[in-house]
């Protein structure tokens, strides 16, 4: 709160510094503007805090139950490239969660370092992967592994049992290290499962803006124990982030955890009750059901399962959209996602509720089908590093003729942002049938140079 609070009451002077907006004297928004500013005197250095920054820093720790806390302004991302570099150097052994965000796998390019990947379990009648077990790290892990990444919960808000996978990696000596991007919000009512930090994870990363009233881009990394270097972690930090910090983004940061602290317990309460609501009145629908996965999974993500032939959760989005002015986070081929937060209103919920059934009461009656299509649930061939499969040398050959070959760059569908294949991995028929079977709902790909997927870059 003292950051955002000196920053909107700071005196209005003539500012000959950065940025060249000058405090909004030329353009629009000149209100948002005159608190755009650099690392005047009085307001700290994000990468060398030693007054104010360093304040909001600690608040943002003890609020989080962390020992110590760091704002990222490049969101999670930056976050979780940092962590790896902290902790893997080239050619150290990385036990990856196969279904860890994008990021992760850009982390392992900078680094250097080799994963081991582990393969989710799969939930029945869902087409979504589920938890990390302890089980398949038990099975995963070597004696030269240094650390252990995971995403918990995940994008559709499927939780592992991080309190008895740190205490085994830690008995093993490895580093934990917890994308909790998606759970930002788990520590402040106990409707939500427990947090990475409270489970003894040593790093855990949460995207503020996700689920918190937070500007997107905003991000925090915490850190605990002594397992990790710290001095190297805020040295990555500080490679992986802006030399140019945004004060807006510091600034919301810090009122968001004022936030938290003054009107939280109130707002939880109310947004917990609201969740209640609708899970109940989930129950009377009949084609489409609210996925709802006990003890293992993080109720603030409205998961709306439809098995239908007649209607993918692209569709069901398109029609919420137009119909009923409602947008959700994500529509894919048999489930869309509404993402909520303590910042819904009652009447929000209400209207999503009234919407999906109405929708549902249009649908056929007819039996659920069974799903035309599986999910990933193998792991990759790998020849190469994604760092030394990144940097060699590539020719461009067509999609459909690339069985066989090593893959040269990303394929990942967005949303969630989990590639599929990776450079360094063999291109199987199963993965070609899997992504033409996305390609053909329009799913969007990225991180490869041809978005139509016509054609591929494999290694040489």
């Amino acid at each position: 709160m003292e950051l955002w609070q000196t920053l909107k009451n700071r005196p209005n002077q003539y500012p000959f510094h950065m940025p060249g907006h000058k405090g909004g004297k030329l353009g629009a928004f000149p209100e948002i503007m005159m608190q755009d500013i650099t690392e005047i005197k009085g307001f700290d250095n994000l990468h060398q805090p030693q007054g104010i920054l360093l304040e909001a820093q600690k608040r943002c720790a003890a609020l989080f139950g962390a020992e110590e806390s760091f704002f990222l302004v490049n969101g999670s991302t930056s976050g979780i490239l940092s962590a790896v570099m902290a902790v893997c150097k080239e050619g150290d052994e990385i036990a990856v969660a196969r279904n860890c965000h994008k990021s992760v796998y850009s982390a392992l390019v900078f680094s250097g370092a080799n994963p081991v990947y582990i393969m989710p379990e799969r939930i029945e009648d869902a087409t979504f992967l589920g938890e990390i077990s302890l089980e398949q790290i038990q099975k995963t892990v070597t004696k030269q592994t240094k650390a252990v990444i995971l995403t918990s919960p995940t994008y559709e808000g499927i939780t592992s049992d991080i309190a008895a996978i740190s205490n085994f990696v830690h008995q093993k000596g490895m580093v934990l290290i917890v994308d909790e991007a998606h759970g930002a919000h788990m520590n402040f009512h106990d409707f939500f499962p427990k947090t990475a930090l409270q489970q003894q994870a040593d790093i855990v990363i949460q995207s503020l803006h996700k689920t918190l009233p937070c500007p997107t881009q905003t991000a925090v990394l915490h850190v605990q124990g002594n397992r990790v270097d710290r001095q190297k972690l805020k040295q990555s930090l500080a490679m992986f982030q802006t030399s140019s910090p945004s004060y807006l983004f510091l600034a919301a940061m810090d009122f968001c955890c004022y936030w938290l602290e003054k009107q939280g317990k109130i707002a939880f309460e109310q947004y917990v009750q609201n969740l209640k609501w609708f899970y109940a009145q989930a129950k009377q629908w009949k084609h489409i059901s609210l996925f709802d996965y006990p003890n293992k999974q993080e109720k603030g993500k409205l998961i709306l399962q439809l098995f239908q032939r007649q209607m993918t959760g692209i569709q069901l989005n398109d029609i919420l959209i137009e119909k009923y002015h409602i947008e959700l986070e994500m529509g894919f081929l048999y489930h869309a996602i509404a993402m909520t937060s303590p910042a819904d209103t009652k009447e929000g919920f209400d209207a999503l509720y009234k919407a999906i059934t109405q929708i549902d009461t249009q649908l056929c009656d007819i039996p659920k089908v069974t799903k035309p299509f599986s999910i990933q649930n193998d792991l990759p061939i790998i020849q190469y590093s994604p760092r030394k499969a990144f940097f060699a040398a590539k020719k461009e050959i067509p999609f459909q003729q690339s069985q066989g070959n090593i893959c040269g760059e990303f394929m990942i569908p967005y949303p969630p942002g989990i590639p599929i294949v990776a450079p360094g991995e063999v291109l199987t028929k199963e993965k070609i049938q899997q992504i033409n079977h996305l390609k053909k709902a329009n799913i969007s790909f990225v991180g490869c140079h041809d978005s139509t997927l016509n054609n591929i870059k494999v290694l040489q």
